[in-house]
């Protein structure tokens, strides 16, 4: 008995008690969705990115889709485990979830992030757009800088021209609306070669001097500037003299053939260069300075409009364009007038046509005065004719091709 005793089964040991396990608590918003788009159209250097952040939340630390589904709603006695979803099914749902509250928020990029322009590609792009926008600049402010000549020029028997608005009028009411575009023809001519050489030189100069990586580089802008106005001037400046003997008042001269054969004639091959070395002195630091002050503006205020929402590529070119024209043409008049003076006044002796003889003969004549002749009309003319051809400028090298 006392064995059958001793072999009694064991006592049973007290199991640990179990908690119920905890199920997650579902999400109080949906996944965030983080979309980049591809920027748009004619961004040059600010492309903003459109991210698409919980609108709970505001903001975004992932780049990643977030793909793990909300847990179905359950009631907290329930244990039996959800239902399975199938992966695809679940990114459809919170792409759904992410996108009906979210909203859109730009971002202007860091300098660090911006794109430049890169033109390593055929020169031709360029020089083609460069061409149109020359052509399209002229003759649409060919009135205006006739206007201008009249104010610098000094002709005998010419009626005194002390103002934009008088001078339009006077040339209008005398001699006729078709006065103010004599020598158009010599001028469109004339802008197609040299504007294609211009914004080439220009391409080519920001190129070889690295220009076109991020970063302001005023230096290399300016001398690229200055190699393109040289490359310019060596073609324009031959078509400049006959343009401006056709626009003088009480010119006998009908055509462009007729202007060429008496300067041949009269003055040797030589005077269509006469006023070369005056043009250079003039237009390298007026050009140099404009490029600078374009290229200034255009970045800055690329990055005003992008800060406001605003996608407007046309209106910041012609908006830097303008201003830069208005500066240069400003600083520059006093050479200006210089220049004009050697190639049309028939008072200045032949050995004073050059920059010191040209200088003189103003200062002894009319005094301090006289270099700020034509100013209004320069101004005027460079502020939309800057304007048109960088605008025309731009969407070429867009519509060619050329990001």
């Amino acid at each position: 008995s006392s064995s059958s005793s001793s072999s009694s089964p064991p006592r049973t040991q007290k199991q640990p008690h179990r908690h119920p396990v905890p199920r997650p608590s579902p999400p109080s918003a949906p996944p965030k969705l983080i979309s980049k788009i591809t920027p748009f159209a004619g961004a040059k250097m600010f492309h903003p990115s459109i991210i698409r952040t919980n609108s709970s939340s505001g903001a975004s630390s992932s780049n990643e889709l977030s793909t793990s589904p909300p847990s179905p709603s359950t009631s907290p006695s329930s244990s039996t485990p959800p239902s399975s979803v199938s992966t695809s099914a679940q990114s459809r749902q919170a792409i759904r979830a992410a996108a009906s509250s979210s909203k859109v928020v730009f971002r202007v990029p860091h300098v660090d992030e911006l794109e430049f322009e890169s033109t390593s590609g055929s020169p031709f792009v360029p020089m083609a757009a460069g061409a149109i926008a020359g052509a399209v600049e002229h003759m649409c402010m060919y009135p205006v800088d006739t206007v201008k000549t009249r104010m610098q020029a000094i002709q005998p028997g010419q009626p005194n021209y002390n103002g934009v608005v008088k001078t339009f009028t006077s040339i209008v009411h005398t001699e006729g609306i078709p006065r103010l575009y004599r020598g158009v023809s010599a001028i469109v001519l004339a802008a197609l070669p040299s504007h294609a050489i211009y914004f080439g030189t220009y391409e080519l100069g920001k190129n070889m001097l690295g220009a076109n990586q991020p970063g302001n580089h005023f230096l290399s802008y300016a001398l690229s500037g200055a190699m393109a106005q040289m490359a310019h001037d060596a073609v324009v400046t031959p078509v400049d003299v006959v343009k401006q003997r056709l626009q003088l008042f009480g010119s006998r001269f009908t055509s462009v053939t007729e202007v060429v054969h008496n300067i041949v004639k009269k003055e040797g091959i030589s005077a269509f260069y006469a006023s070369y070395s005056t043009t250079l002195i003039m237009n390298v630091p007026f050009i140099s300075a404009h490029f600078v002050c374009y290229e200034f503006l255009k970045s800055n205020l690329t990055a005003i409009f992008n800060r406001k929402n605003i996608n407007n590529s046309p209106a910041v070119h012609m908006i830097a364009g303008g201003g830069a024209g208005a500066l240069g043409g400003l600083v520059s008049n006093p050479f200006d007038v210089m220049k004009t003076r050697i190639q049309t006044d028939p008072g200045l002796p032949m050995g004073m046509r050059n920059f010191a003889g040209a200088f003189r003969h103003i200062m002894a004549t009319e005094g301090i005065h006289g270099f700020t002749k034509g100013l209004s009309a320069r101004v005027l003319y460079f502020t939309p004719s800057a304007a048109i051809c960088w605008t025309t400028y731009e969407a070429m090298k867009k519509f060619l091709g050329l990001h």
